[in-house]
């Protein structure tokens, strides 16, 4: 069988998605009946053995409106419709308006919600957020104010908001929809009833993550999220302060994109957060060493979160926000009582203060048995049948 593999960004770009498109690639590659070609805009995607990659710059496009754009033109069509035809079946992480050329050659379609793009033109679902239309052209203005500080991001995405229509009639058109949690299926069910035939849950496998050996040297707390409105920096300063403010110590490793003024700000805060910026992923793994716990504040329904994923793989506890497919991936382990209702700081820092008494051999202990528990309900081996049944193996 011949399978087309469709991500505008391949890992090592991107975030969780593109991690997830890898990690299921090179589970699916290893299957001798199956060959694999994967079309991206990522210009070195990461090698993976039997699987051809074509790049194409136009899957980079900077925006929505810009991608749409470029696959109405009769040239890319053309090149497109002549790519798909040698292929059985057409795998869609990131790249929607490849469904409808897909549909006219009567191929398979499977497309995967890694995020909303079905139900969100910014492709997330604040908490709590409203869900008539109309209050979407709102949403989209405050979700640019407050995670961009752009007036020009807020006005045209809440114009180009009405696209969504357009992603929810394509994705209409798919054999099958993969949503990569129970929440996630939930609220795409209850906002875009018209899909809920063709959804599907499967979660996505656990990424190979290393045995973290622990080097418990002080009260470390990690955050990754930058100075991310929707990732919860406002509550992660505001809860680190109070917790601070009680005379408890701790420092903050603050990783991930910031801006000037938000580094300023962080800085004169003091000693006790120290900005790292931007890491690798494989900087990322290594810092968990240190870490008595990842601080993971987001105030969206994160659909399943990779970062909370991977820090149960190193041992690590997360403390983090009872929103999306979180609770599902912590139920049943001792990371299930370090949840706290999103915004919620007084909630945040008694699971902050309840890891900090916890001795060194308790945190050890507490980490294995969290790894455990994750390649339990996040079995590889049962992850790659389910995907063979959905594309018809």
């Amino acid at each position: 069988m011949n399978i087309l593999i469709i991500s505008q960004r391949f890992w090592p770009e991107g975030g969780g998605g593109t991690l997830a498109t890898y990690v299921i690639t090179r589970l699916l590659a290893n299957e001798q009946t199956l060959n694999i070609s994967v079309i991206t805009g990522t210009r070195n995607p990461l090698h993976i053995e039997n699987v051809k990659f074509i790049i194409d710059p136009i899957l980079m496009s900077p925006n929505k409106a810009e991608l749409l754009l470029n696959f109405l033109r009769p040239t890319v069509r053309q090149y497109y419709k002549e790519l798909i035809r040698r292929f059985d079946v057409v795998y869609i992480p990131y790249g929607y308006p490849v469904i409808p050329i897909a549909k006219e050659l009567d191929k398979r379609v499977i497309v995967h919600a890694h995020d909303y793009q079905l139900i969100s033109y910014n492709s997330t679902i604040i908490q709590g957020q409203p869900n008539n239309f109309l209050r979407n052209f709102a949403e989209e203005m405050k979700y640019e104010l407050a995670e961009y500080n752009s007036i020009e991001r807020a006005i045209i995405g809440s114009i180009l908001t009405p696209m969504v229509w357009t992603f929810r009639s394509w994705a209409s058109k798919a054999d099958m929809i993969i949503c990569v949690s129970k929440r996630q299926y939930e609220i795409i069910c209850k906002i875009a009833p018209e899909l809920a035939s063709k959804l599907r849950i499967i979660y996505n496998p656990a990424p190979e993550v290393p045995l973290v050996k622990k080097e418990l040297k002080g009260a470390f707390f990690m955050y990754l999220g930058g100075d991310s409105y929707i990732k919860g920096f406002h509550v992660l300063i505001r809860a680190s302060q109070k917790f601070l403010k009680k005379g408890l110590r701790a420092t903050f490793m603050l990783a991930g994109t910031y801006r000037i003024l938000s580094t300023r700000f962080a800085e004169k805060l003091g000693e006790s957060y120290k900005i790292l910026g931007h890491l690798s992923h494989e900087d990322v793994l290594k810092l968990y060493s240190q870490c008595l716990a990842l601080l993971f504040p987001s105030i969206t329904e994160e659909p399943l979160p990779y970062a909370v994923i991977e820090a149960m793989l190193t041992g690590t506890l997360p403390i983090a926000t009872k929103v999306g497919g979180i609770p599902e991936i912590v139920q049943g382990t001792y990371a299930e009582y370090l949840l706290f209702t999103p915004g919620d700081l007084n909630e945040m820092v008694d699971k902050m203060e309840l890891v900090a008494s916890l001795s060194k051999e308790q945190l050890i202990d507490i980490g294995f048995k969290l790894r455990e528990e994750v390649f339990k309900k996040f079995d590889n081996k049962l992850i790659k049948h389910q995907y063979l049944k959905v594309f018809g193996v």
